[in-house]
Protein backbone atom coordinates (compact mmCIF):
# COMPACT_ATOMS: atom_id res chain seq x y z
CA UNK A 1 0.00 0.00 0.00
CA UNK A 2 2.55 2.62 1.07
CA UNK A 3 4.85 1.69 -2.40
CA UNK A 4 1.65 2.15 -4.10
CA UNK A 5 1.01 5.71 -2.54
CA UNK A 6 4.48 6.69 -3.20
CA UNK A 7 4.02 5.98 -6.60
CA UNK A 8 1.00 8.29 -6.76
CA UNK A 9 2.51 10.74 -5.58
CA UNK A 10 5.36 10.69 -7.45
CA UNK A 11 3.56 10.51 -10.78
CA UNK A 12 1.34 13.27 -10.09
CA UNK A 13 4.32 15.51 -9.22
CA UNK A 14 6.14 14.70 -12.02
CA UNK A 15 3.50 15.38 -14.21
CA UNK A 16 2.12 18.92 -12.76
CA UNK A 17 5.72 19.75 -12.35
CA UNK A 18 6.96 19.39 -15.90
CA UNK A 19 7.69 22.99 -16.66
CA UNK A 20 9.32 23.60 -13.92
CA UNK A 21 12.72 24.88 -14.13
CA UNK A 22 14.53 22.45 -11.84
CA UNK A 23 14.34 18.30 -11.98
CA UNK A 24 11.71 17.20 -9.52
CA UNK A 25 13.27 14.76 -6.82
CA UNK A 26 11.11 11.83 -5.55
CA UNK A 27 10.41 11.95 -1.62
CA UNK A 28 13.37 9.17 -0.11
CA UNK A 29 12.20 7.72 3.17
CA UNK A 30 15.41 8.61 5.78
CA UNK A 31 14.28 6.96 8.76
CA UNK A 32 10.60 5.76 9.39
CA UNK A 33 8.26 8.63 9.08
CA UNK A 34 10.40 11.11 7.83
CA UNK A 35 11.16 11.81 4.76
CA UNK A 36 12.80 14.33 2.62
CA UNK A 37 11.79 15.76 -1.17
CA UNK A 38 15.08 17.58 -1.84
CA UNK A 39 16.04 19.61 0.92
CA UNK A 40 12.65 19.95 2.26
CA UNK A 41 12.26 17.59 5.37
CA UNK A 42 8.89 16.15 6.19
CA UNK A 43 8.26 14.99 9.52
CA UNK A 44 4.82 12.76 9.21
CA UNK A 45 4.54 11.94 12.95
CA UNK A 46 4.93 15.41 13.81
CA UNK A 47 3.27 16.66 10.98
CA UNK A 48 5.71 19.23 10.23
CA UNK A 49 7.44 20.25 7.08
CA UNK A 50 10.75 22.05 7.57
CA UNK A 51 13.11 23.55 5.22
CA UNK A 52 16.03 26.70 4.81
CA UNK A 53 15.60 30.05 4.59
CA UNK A 54 17.40 33.17 5.85
CA UNK A 55 16.46 36.91 7.03
CA UNK A 56 16.15 39.15 3.86
CA UNK A 57 14.85 42.29 5.23
CA UNK A 58 14.89 43.88 8.71
CA UNK A 59 12.74 47.00 7.72
CA UNK A 60 10.27 48.13 6.07
CA UNK A 61 6.82 47.44 3.95
CA UNK A 62 5.91 43.87 3.53
CA UNK A 63 3.55 41.90 0.95
CA UNK A 64 5.12 38.85 1.19
CA UNK A 65 6.45 36.68 4.13
CA UNK A 66 8.62 34.10 1.78
CA UNK A 67 10.00 34.07 -1.38
CA UNK A 68 12.00 32.04 -3.50
CA UNK A 69 15.11 34.01 -5.08
CA UNK A 70 13.31 34.85 -8.47
CA UNK A 71 10.39 36.24 -6.50
CA UNK A 72 9.51 39.70 -5.29
CA UNK A 73 12.57 39.85 -2.72
CA UNK A 74 12.18 43.65 -2.15
CA UNK A 75 9.07 43.46 -0.55
CA UNK A 76 9.47 39.51 1.15
CA UNK A 77 10.37 39.48 5.12
CA UNK A 78 12.42 35.70 4.27
CA UNK A 79 13.71 34.51 1.13
CA UNK A 80 14.66 30.29 0.29
CA UNK A 81 17.12 28.38 -1.94
CA UNK A 82 14.54 25.71 -1.65
CA UNK A 83 11.56 25.21 -4.51
CA UNK A 84 8.26 25.86 -4.04
CA UNK A 85 6.99 22.86 -5.79
CA UNK A 86 9.05 20.84 -3.14
CA UNK A 87 7.14 22.06 -0.44
CA UNK A 88 3.96 21.78 -2.24
CA UNK A 89 5.29 17.76 -2.64
CA UNK A 90 5.95 17.60 0.79
CA UNK A 91 2.25 19.07 2.01
CA UNK A 92 1.14 16.54 0.25
CA UNK A 93 2.76 14.06 2.04
CA UNK A 94 1.48 15.20 5.50
CA UNK A 95 -2.37 15.32 3.75
CA UNK A 96 -2.39 18.91 2.65
CA UNK A 97 -4.96 20.02 -0.01
CA UNK A 98 -5.09 23.46 -0.22
CA UNK A 99 -7.84 25.32 -1.47
CA UNK A 100 -10.77 23.97 -3.00
CA UNK A 101 -11.23 25.65 -6.12
CA UNK A 102 -9.24 28.37 -7.31
CA UNK A 103 -8.50 29.73 -10.72
CA UNK A 104 -7.77 32.54 -13.18
CA UNK A 105 -4.15 34.16 -13.92
CA UNK A 106 -2.04 35.45 -11.68
CA UNK A 107 -0.51 39.03 -11.60
CA UNK A 108 0.50 42.16 -9.19
CA UNK A 109 -1.09 42.70 -5.85
CA UNK A 110 -2.54 45.93 -5.29
CA UNK A 111 -5.51 47.88 -4.31
CA UNK A 112 -7.86 46.52 -6.95
CA UNK A 113 -6.52 42.95 -6.91
CA UNK A 114 -7.74 42.99 -3.44
CA UNK A 115 -11.11 44.01 -3.14
CA UNK A 116 -11.55 41.53 -5.75
CA UNK A 117 -10.12 38.76 -4.58
CA UNK A 118 -12.08 35.71 -3.09
CA UNK A 119 -12.14 34.49 0.35
CA UNK A 120 -9.25 31.99 0.15
CA UNK A 121 -9.82 28.10 1.62
CA UNK A 122 -7.24 25.61 2.65
CA UNK A 123 -5.12 23.73 5.68
CA UNK A 124 -4.50 25.67 9.28
CA UNK A 125 -1.02 25.87 10.17
CA UNK A 126 1.37 26.98 12.13
CA UNK A 127 4.54 28.72 11.11
CA UNK A 128 7.83 29.05 13.08
CA UNK A 129 11.19 30.22 12.79
CA UNK A 130 14.62 29.21 14.07
CA UNK A 131 17.81 30.02 14.82
CA UNK A 132 20.66 30.70 16.25
CA UNK A 133 21.83 33.89 17.75
CA UNK A 134 25.33 35.46 17.54
CA UNK A 135 25.84 33.50 20.96
CA UNK A 136 25.23 30.03 20.11
CA UNK A 137 21.72 30.03 21.14
CA UNK A 138 19.11 28.61 19.56
CA UNK A 139 15.87 30.19 19.36
CA UNK A 140 12.18 29.56 18.26
CA UNK A 141 8.98 31.64 17.72
CA UNK A 142 5.92 32.14 15.60
CA UNK A 143 6.96 34.06 12.43
CA UNK A 144 4.11 36.29 13.86
CA UNK A 145 6.51 37.24 16.01
CA UNK A 146 8.28 39.11 13.24
CA UNK A 147 5.72 41.26 11.92
CA UNK A 148 3.37 44.39 12.66
CA UNK A 149 0.16 45.56 11.12
CA UNK A 150 -0.15 48.97 11.05
CA UNK A 151 -4.09 50.66 12.15
CA UNK A 152 -4.48 53.28 9.42
CA UNK A 153 -7.37 55.05 10.89
CA UNK A 154 -5.01 58.07 11.18
CA UNK A 155 -1.80 57.69 9.29
CA UNK A 156 -0.01 60.78 10.47
CA UNK A 157 -0.04 58.68 13.87
CA UNK A 158 -0.41 55.35 12.88
CA UNK A 159 -0.67 52.93 15.88
CA UNK A 160 1.40 49.29 15.28
CA UNK A 161 0.58 45.94 16.78
CA UNK A 162 2.39 42.96 16.69
CA UNK A 163 0.61 40.78 14.38
CA UNK A 164 -1.65 38.57 16.17
CA UNK A 165 -0.59 34.92 17.22
CA UNK A 166 -2.93 32.16 15.13
CA UNK A 167 -3.03 29.64 12.20
CA UNK A 168 -2.11 30.49 8.38
CA UNK A 169 -3.74 29.05 5.84
CA UNK A 170 -1.95 26.58 3.38
CA UNK A 171 -3.93 27.32 0.04
CA UNK A 172 -1.99 25.40 -1.85
CA UNK A 173 -1.62 27.97 -5.52
CA UNK A 174 -3.06 26.57 -8.72
CA UNK A 175 -2.00 26.02 -12.42
CA UNK A 176 -2.84 28.54 -14.61
CA UNK A 177 -2.19 26.82 -17.92
CA UNK A 178 0.88 24.86 -17.73
CA UNK A 179 2.26 26.91 -15.03
CA UNK A 180 2.59 26.06 -11.53
CA UNK A 181 1.94 29.74 -10.30
CA UNK A 182 3.92 29.90 -6.76
CA UNK A 183 6.86 27.46 -8.11
CA UNK A 184 6.67 30.65 -11.49
CA UNK A 185 6.73 33.68 -9.39
CA UNK A 186 8.60 32.11 -6.25
CA UNK A 187 5.51 32.50 -3.78
CA UNK A 188 5.75 30.44 -1.08
CA UNK A 189 3.59 33.02 1.45
CA UNK A 190 1.88 36.02 0.69
CA UNK A 191 1.12 38.77 3.75
CA UNK A 192 -2.28 39.87 1.12
CA UNK A 193 -4.63 37.70 -0.27
CA UNK A 194 -2.67 36.07 -3.30
CA UNK A 195 -3.81 32.81 -4.52
CA UNK A 196 -0.80 32.03 -6.55
CA UNK A 197 0.84 31.77 -3.33
CA UNK A 198 1.51 28.29 -1.41
CA UNK A 199 0.63 30.23 2.11
CA UNK A 200 -2.19 32.61 3.30
CA UNK A 201 -2.54 35.06 5.70
CA UNK A 202 -6.06 34.98 7.19
CA UNK A 203 -5.52 37.75 9.83
CA UNK A 204 -7.72 41.23 9.79
CA UNK A 205 -5.68 43.43 6.71
CA UNK A 206 -5.14 40.55 4.41
CA UNK A 207 -6.82 42.63 2.13
CA UNK A 208 -5.10 45.58 2.63
CA UNK A 209 -1.08 45.73 1.31
CA UNK A 210 -0.01 48.83 2.55
CA UNK A 211 -0.41 47.86 6.65
CA UNK A 212 2.28 44.97 6.85
CA UNK A 213 5.57 45.89 8.12
CA UNK A 214 9.00 43.86 9.61
CA UNK A 215 8.85 44.05 13.53
CA UNK A 216 12.46 45.26 13.57
CA UNK A 217 13.31 44.72 17.36
CA UNK A 218 12.14 41.30 17.03
CA UNK A 219 14.31 40.04 13.70
CA UNK A 220 17.92 39.23 13.92
CA UNK A 221 20.16 40.93 11.38
CA UNK A 222 19.81 40.37 7.45
CA UNK A 223 21.60 37.20 6.38
CA UNK A 224 20.72 35.45 9.59
CA UNK A 225 19.95 31.47 8.25
CA UNK A 226 16.70 29.79 9.60
CA UNK A 227 14.45 27.03 9.58
CA UNK A 228 11.12 27.58 8.43
CA UNK A 229 8.79 25.22 10.13
CA UNK A 230 5.42 24.44 8.98
CA UNK A 231 2.66 22.45 11.33
CA UNK A 232 -0.27 21.17 9.95
CA UNK A 233 -2.83 21.41 12.38
CA UNK A 234 -5.95 19.17 12.63
CA UNK A 235 -8.17 19.25 8.94
CA UNK A 236 -7.78 22.92 9.27
CA UNK A 237 -10.43 23.92 7.34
Amino acid sequence: MRHIFFSIIFFTATRLFAEAPTDFKAPKEISQGVFEVGAVRVDKGARTVTFPAKVNMVDGLLEYLLVSPEGAKHESLLVSEVQPQEVHVAMLLLGAKGMATAGGASGRIDGESLARAPKLTGERIGIAVRWKTAAGEERTVPVERWIIRRLEANRKAAKEVVAEDGPWLYTGSYFYETRFLAQAEGAFASMVSYPAALINNPRNGANDDHVWFVNRPAVPPEGTAVDFVIKLEGNGR
